[in-house]
């Protein structure tokens, strides 16, 4: 699609950014909630419960920090400005459309940053992974932390550029992906502050008669704790990627993630 194209072109990334593919995804990722609203709406809507409910709790309400802020549809970006002083979207890509919602909010700061902190290591610029969250962790003012669906996406990025550049992939762990997973379980382990974790941890594909036809461990055999609550999202409707396939995530949410 046209627009799809010029969206792509107009959207601020680095050069590592773009190879890896996600300003694609993100710029597909946003036409397809266009076009699956009514599907991805329970979906989006127990997101931002869990985390309104998180915020009700809170003794205090200085900084929120979203990490995998992307689109901002699971999230309710009203209530998290009206009760934080600060709110930081931390995402590797922010669409135009989103800093131009973003310019209105004067509590919002938009970062732009890799979550898995290898994007350096895969372009040889740095000899192994950097610490993408250090500021945050130590800033004293955080009450709030949200992994907001963002776990599953750290691992196909790194999958196809492996696949992609075997000579490279050569010098690197081969379990890289499954890595990043656990390097961000890990960094959420780091903050003093309430963190909640919203995550899809499982894909599958069934076809019209309901069978199962592909699985996907979205974490990459990463171990997590039972979720609190969980529920199906249906990615992928049938029709939207093919015809007579739909694929189902199913999605975790941790509210007290330790």
């Amino acid at each position: 699609m046209l627009a799809e194209l010029a969206l792509r072109l107009a959207t601020p990334a680095a050069r590592m950014t773009r190879k890896l593919g996600l300003v694609t995804e993100s710029v597909a990722l946003w036409s397809r909630g266009l076009r699956q609203r009514r599907a991805w709406a329970e979906h989006h809507t127990r997101c931002r419960a869990v985390v309104a409910q998180a915020v009700a709790e809170l003794p205090a309400r200085r900084t929120a920090v979203i990490l995998g802020s992307g689109l901002l549809r699971d999230i309710p970006l009203g209530l998290l400005c009206a009760n934080f002083e600060r709110v930081l979207l931390v995402d590797a890509v922010h669409l135009p459309q989103i800093r131009l919602r973003m310019r209105f909010r004067r509590n919002v700061t938009l970062l732009t940053r890799d979550l898995t902190g290898i994007v350096g290591w895969l372009a040889g610029e740095s000899d192994g992974r950097s610490d993408p969250l250090v500021d945050l962790v130590a800033d004293p003012e955080l009450d709030l932390v949200v992994s907001a669906n963002l776990l599953s996406q750290l691992a196909w990025p790194i999958e196809d550029w492996l696949a992609d550049n075997p000579d490279r992939a050569e010098t690197l762990p081969p379990d890289l992906p499954a890595r990043c997973i656990a390097w961000h379980l890990a960094d959420l382990g780091r903050f003093r502050s309430r963190v909640i974790l919203l995550s899809d941890v499982d894909m599958i594909e069934r076809d019209r008669s309901g069978a199962i036809v592909d699985r996907l461990d979205l974490t990459r055999g990463v171990e997590l704790p039972a979720p609190d609550e969980s529920w199906d999202w249906p990615v992928a409707p049938f029709g939207e990627a093919a015809r007579d396939r739909e694929s189902i995530h199913r999605v975790g949410a941790w509210p007290d993630f330790r």
